[in-house]
Parts: structure tokens; sequence; C-alpha cells
């Protein structure tokens, strides 16, 4: 996420409304000699280069962009530290070295060095190799264009300001399971609803992470990574109600697929290892059963409902089952959720929850179909369970 002050420098209040300063095809060529002096100086120090940097460029470049531009390259090709012996080991035996004798520095460097089968100068440049001001500019990707830096720039401002949102609102057309099914990857607390006038849309409200007690960063950053996906959506609005600043009104982002904002390349598929290893548990322990992963959705009034998994004897498919991993939670989500469940005539259905992932304190609903897991979802559990509470 952008430091909230580099944020701030770049987004304009007009009303209530957020408009962010975009990256643009007018930004691609300061930014072509920007990655120019990155790789100038690969293998020298970060700060001989920020110390560069710090000097104007040979193409103009706005200053909040361009401050956003070099946070995005220095963690893009900032090396790991390279040093004969680990620098908090070298610290450490040096300073211990160093209180026990009244030798010169070179002479205590050389006795430390020695016993640590490196040459005095090696040790030197190993004390502080972990410091940033003596990082090292690494290599940067050789695909990283100029358009591909302000795509990236543009998804790191609208993900930072969801990552501050209180509620987000996406209405999407076409394909929008693949929306759908990320969010619920990554476990966001979110209804979908259907479009209105649009059989292949989905609304999806989502909670932001200010409007949470817990797990908030995590939570922040699984809501950030949407963001890709949602500017890759053939017809998409994105809403978000973000808190700017502290004890403030809350003003609104506003993105649209007909904005045609720089981005960057479609993300790649997500899968959730909790569904895939409960999916292999459940066949071995039931191999009676038929399962089902990511059934058709289900219409409950306006709401449409994602289920998982379904479940069902191969000798009574019609004692099916509907199963659904729930990701982030709270009291009140997990209610509704049922209410919309019961809404929709569906009896035979299992919520599974992490209870790591509690966002709220509140008393849980109480329902027998209701099951709690932590690491990994009990696949004899659930068996237990759908035959012991199977209705009719």
């Amino acid at each position: 996420m952008l430091p909230r002050m580099l944020l701030r420098a770049n987004v304009q209040l007009q009303g209530d409304r957020i408009l962010p300063h975009y990256f643009t095809a007018q930004d691609e060529p300061w930014l072509r000699v920007l990655i120019d002096e990155y790789a100038r100086f690969v293998g020298h120090k970060c700060s001989a280069l920020h110390e560069r940097l710090a000097q104007p460029l040979a193409a103009r470049a706005p200053k909040s962009k361009r401050r956003i531009a070099i946070w995005l390259l220095d963690a893009l090709c900032r090396a790991r530290p390279s040093a004969a012996v680990p620098p908090k080991e070298a610290r450490a035996a040096l300073f211990r070295a160093a209180a026990c004798c009244f030798s010169s520095r070179s002479d205590v460097l050389r006795t430390v060095a020695t016993s640590l089968a490196v040459s005095a100068a090696q040790l030197d440049s190993a004390l502080f190799a972990d410091l940033r001001a003596e990082s090292r500019v690494g290599q940067l990707s050789p695909g990283l264009s100029p358009a591909r830096l302000a795509g990236d720039a543009n998804l790191a401002l609208i993900a930072s300001l969801m990552r501050r949102a209180t509620h987000v609102r996406i209405a999407v057309r076409g394909n929008p399971r693949a929306l759908v099914r990320h969010a619920r990857v990554v476990g966001l607390i979110c209804r979908e609803s259907c479009l209105e006038r649009a059989a292949d849309g989905v609304v999806l409200d989502v909670s932001g992470p200010f409007s949470l007690f817990k797990h908030s960063e995590i939570y922040g950053r699984a809501l950030a990574s949407l963001v890709p996906r949602v500017l890759s959506s053939e017809e998409f609005e994105l809403s978000a109600t973000c808190a700017l600043e502290r004890g403030g009104h809350l003003p609104s982002l506003v993105v649209r697929s007909d904005e045609s904002i720089a981005t960057s390349q479609q993300p790649p598929r997500v899968e959730r290892d909790i569904a895939r290893e409960f999916e292999q548990d459940f066949r071995r322990a039931a191999p009676e059963w038929e399962l089902l992963r990511e059934p058709n959705a289900i219409a409950s009034g306006e709401s449409l409902l994602f289920p998982d998994f379904a479940l069902a004897p191969a000798q009574d498919p019609n004692r099916r089952w509907l199963l659904e991993i729930v990701g982030f939670w709270t009291p009140g989500y997990l209610s509704e959720k049922l209410r919309r469940l019961r809404a929709a005539g569906i009896e035979r259905f299992l919520l599974c929850i992490d209870q790591r992932r509690e966002c709220a304190e509140a008393e849980l609903p109480a329902d027998p179909r209701i099951l709690r897991y932590k690491t990994r979802i009990d696949a004899r559990a659930v068996l237990a369970l759908l035959t012991a509470h199977c209705p009719g």
C-alpha cells in the first residue's frame, strides 16, 4: 500500500468525490528516463541512486507522480543484502570482541575476521549491509516498460484507496463468476446480488477494512487483490467510500470501465488451498458421495448465493447439500447469510467458518449447520453432520 502522505498528494477532492491523478501515456517519456536511471545504477548503493534522483531528470516529471514511480521501482529492484557474513552475526561477533580487549579497531577486525574465515575487508563491508542506505540496486524485470509501470502505478493508487475503504460496491458484466470466485478465495465479507437489467451481471457489496475491528490490515490486502480483476473486466463500475483523513467526512472513489485507465495485464487465477484439501479429504472419507465444485449460483430474491460445493449420496442425488467456505466474517454477516439461505428455501446447507478470521466480537448465531475450523476442514465431521441433519 502506498504511504498515506504519498497517496494523499496524488488525489484531489472535488466535493465528495476522490479524483486520483492517474498515470497516462503522457507520462511514459519521463517513466522511460526513470527506468533507464535505475538500470544504470544496478549494483550501486541505493543511496547513490537516490542522490541522482534528487536532481532533475532529462524529461520533466510531475513531482507527486514521480515519487510514486520511485516508490514502486524501489520495491521492484531492491536486491537482498550480499555479505560474506550475515550482518547481525558480524556485528555481534565484532562488538563482543571489542568489549573484551583494548586493541585498535583494525586489530579487532582482523582477529574476528580470521575466526569467521573471511577477510577483514569482507567483515567490514558486512557490518551494516542490511541497512537500507547500504542496500544495492538490483536488476529490473526485462519486461518492465513505461506503459507497464504506469499501469502498476494506477493499480497502486486504486488499491491503496480501497485499503482505506469502509464500503465497496462493484457492478460488473461479462464473466462475473471469475470476480466473485476471487472474492471468495481471499475470503472477503461480500454480498452478491443481480445487476438490474443485465442477465450476465453481478453486484458485489463488500465490507471495507475500515469497517472492521479485527484483521483490518490482512483484510485490506485481500480487498486490494480484487482491484486488478475488476479493472480487467469487460464492463464495470467500482465505487468505494474511503477514510482519507481521521475524523473527517468519507468521500467516494468511482472508477468506470469507460475511463480507459492504464492498468497492468490480467492477473493469474488463484486457487484456495482449503477448498482443494477439503475436496481430496471428502472424496477419501465418503467415496459413496458425489461432489461438485462451484455449482451454479442460486437466486434468493435480489441476492445471489455462490456455494463452493454440492454434495449428494450417489444413490440419492435429490438429497443434495450445499457447502460454502466462509473467509473473513462477522456474526452479523453470518446471520444475514443464513437468512438469505432460508429465504431461498435451502435447508440442506453447511457453512464452514475459519474461527481465526472473526472480524468483530459478538455472539455467533446458533445453528447446527455452522462448522468451525482452524487450518483444515474436517471432512469426517462434515459427513457426520450431513448424515445427522438431513431433513426428510
